[in-house]
């Protein structure tokens, strides 16, 4: 067992925010909407199950601010009305009730180029206009005075996240959506003020922080590299002006553009051409072809599974600056879990998957009764995350 167990269950401070134990269930998209964002009764018992299994913290899966913001998914929640926000007021004082100790975190965000217009009946906008390989929508350059309107959609949101009894908002800054794309200098070459890469960051936190409250807790969630350019060194200062502005800082990986470099392990081919709306459409002939000819050459740009792969970049990052800084990725294991507490002295043990197919692993460690996640990163989970189905395991 951990010879440091008692840190594992020992509240800790992520800025204004106190989490009771450093376990975090990290963002995870649900699909438990209807098509207007609306959030069901079936993701308080989600969470219900999760706050049951004992985990510290729950980030919510990616919610969109704005309709023009929202991704390809059809039953992503959405916290960008009224109607939005009631509905999850619903869903977190059924969680709070039952489970008052769990800290619940709303994630917050805007897709930019990583969308379909005809989902979000929008044009496809961004920090430049170059194109998603992944997506291959037109990609209209946005305004100044659009990324102002931009600013103000998150900090209302985050307001709605308030209202609606979050204990605190987790942006979304990383993945490749629109204020990642603003961050990465392949796709932020604009000559404006907003070619100061991490400006439209700080400015949406600025202006959550005006409107809900300096003390509101703000987590940031940042990709510390990705396929195209973007390196630790550019995310190290990044987070050196985020300092007095975010609480906390996870750490993931990479863009949509190759999606499967941000969770790795299997990559499920035929349920992708199954359920994508991307490929689903694709003629039979054509995909026969594809898979014959470029299948291998495409499999070629994913990056193996291997145990902690964020792990040593949210360490060195967290060398350059005061604010708490954690990793998701890759964390399977007891002695994964030793890693993170005692040798690299981070704060949160942040997972994903795992509480997919084992909601309980908290509650398992703290009775001795865990070792190693049942997850097999076969990627089922993420996959079908473009499909009809909500969130569950295919492999139990």
């Amino acid at each position: 067992m951990c010879s440091n167990k008692e840190l594992l269950f020992t509240q800790v401070k992520l800025g204004s925010l106190t989490v009771d134990n450093r376990f975090m269930r990290s963002a995870t998209y649900e699909g438990m909407a209807d098509s207007d964002g609306i959030v069901s009764q079936k993701l308080a018992d989600l969470y219900k199950r999760l706050s049951a299994g004992g985990v510290g913290a729950i980030a919510t899966g990616f919610c969109y601010v704005s309709r023009q913001g929202r991704a390809m998914q059809r039953y992503q929640a959405g916290i960008a009305s009224e109607g939005h926000c009631t509905a999850w007021q619903k869903v977190i004082s059924e969680v709070k009730r039952e489970y008052p100790e769990v800290k619940m975190i709303m994630q917050i965000a805007h897709t930019g180029r990583q969308t379909l217009s005809s989902v979000s009946n929008c044009g496809v906008v961004g920090a430049g206009s170059k194109r998603c390989s992944y997506f291959r929508q037109k990609v209209r350059m946005l305004a100044d005075a659009e990324i102002s309107a931009i600013i103000d959609d998150f900090a209302r949101a985050a307001s709605r996240a308030k209202i609606a009894g979050f204990d605190g908002i987790q942006v979304h800054a990383a993945h490749g959506y629109l204020i990642h794309q603003f961050l990465s200098p392949y796709t932020n070459n604009r000559n404006d003020r907003w070619g100061k890469r991490s400006l439209l960051l700080c400015e949406i936190l600025r202006k959550i922080k005006e409107r809900c409250d300096e003390s509101y807790p703000v987590l940031v969630k940042l990709s510390h590299s990705d396929d195209r350019g973007l390196r630790v060194s550019d995310t190290i200062q990044t987070v050196k002006q985020l300092e007095g502005l975010a609480d906390a800082v996870e750490i993931s990986y990479g863009t949509m553009e190759y999606a499967m470099n941000i969770f790795r392990g299997g990559c499920p081919v035929g349920k992708v051409f199954e359920v994508n709306p991307l490929f689903n459409k694709m003629p039979g002939i054509i995909r026969a072809v594809w898979r014959r000819f470029r299948l291998k050459s495409y499999l070629q740009h994913f990056i193996p599974f291997s145990e902690n792969y964020n792990l040593a970049a949210a360490r060195e990052i967290s060398e350059s600056t005061s604010m708490p800084v954690f990793a998701v990725g890759g964390i399977r294991s007891l002695e994964s879990i030793q890693k993170i507490v005692n040798d690299f002295k981070l704060p949160i043990i942040s997972m994903c998957r795992p509480f997919i197919c084992e909601p309980d692993i908290v509650s398992k460690i703290a009775e001795n009764n865990w070792k190693k996640s049942k997850c097999t990163n076969c990627n089922l989970c993420a996959v079908n995350c473009d499909s009809k189905s909500m969130l569950q395991c295919y492999c139990q």
